[in-house]
């Protein structure tokens, strides 16, 4: 099975609000290579601590958020 991580929330800019974790947005593109590791150390940790979603559940809610039909 497959999880969308906190790392990934963290590293996309925050596509669910509802995420428990960090709540600022993260623009990858104006990070540090210091600011980018510790982005994907928080995510790692995240991991680590069990703060995973399913990929489908994930994926359904963002279809939801956006009216997305597919």
């Amino acid at each position: 099975m497959f999880y969308i991580t906190a790392m990934s929330t963290h590293l996309n800019a925050r596509i669910e609000s509802k995420v428990k974790s960090s709540k600022r947005i993260v623009d990858m593109s104006v990070l540090s290579e210091e600011e980018l590791n510790e982005e994907l150390e928080k995510g790692y940790a995240d991991v680590q601590a069990g703060r995973t979603k399913n990929a489908k559940t994930a994926f359904d809610n963002i279809r939801k958020d956006y009216q997305l039909n597919t």
